[in-house]
């Protein structure tokens, strides 16, 4: 596949994930629409483990093929809630904000990249 060819499919790949998370494909049309090449031997699709879009940062992701926290997120937040009694300024990083939207969903560069990293055995 050469670049002109890849962005042809980059963007109709971009087009197809659109119509399938606004419900118009069924999984196994979006695998056809995305699999231009003809590399699946099977478009059949199980169910999904999990509903998507459950916590908000899945709904942040899934809501913009471009999402990308280093832009979405302040640099720093500062915050003071009136609504509570004897209320205090409260500081969030732009780590802070993300990660309370995470919830758990960590990115998969975090993840594989702390998994790599194991201490160094030393002895000889």
């Amino acid at each position: 596949m050469d670049y002109g060819q890849y962005d042809d499919w980059s963007e109709n790949a971009r087009l197809a994930r659109i119509d399938y998370l606004e419900g118009k494909l069924t999984s196994e049309q979006f695998l056809r629409k995305i699999d231009t090449m003809r590399d699946l031997e099977s478009y059949r699709v199980g169910k999904p483990q999990t509903s998507p879009a459950e916590t908000p940062w899945q709904r942040l992701v899934a809501g913009s093929i471009g999402f990308d926290p280093e832009i979405y997120y302040p640099k720093e937040f500062i915050l003071l809630d009136l609504r509570k009694e004897n209320s205090e300024w409260q500081y969030f990083s732009s780590d802070d904000l993300r990660r309370q939207d995470q919830k758990g969903h960590q990115s998969l560069r975090d993840k594989y990249n702390k998994e790599q990293k194991k201490p160094e055995d030393n002895s000889q």
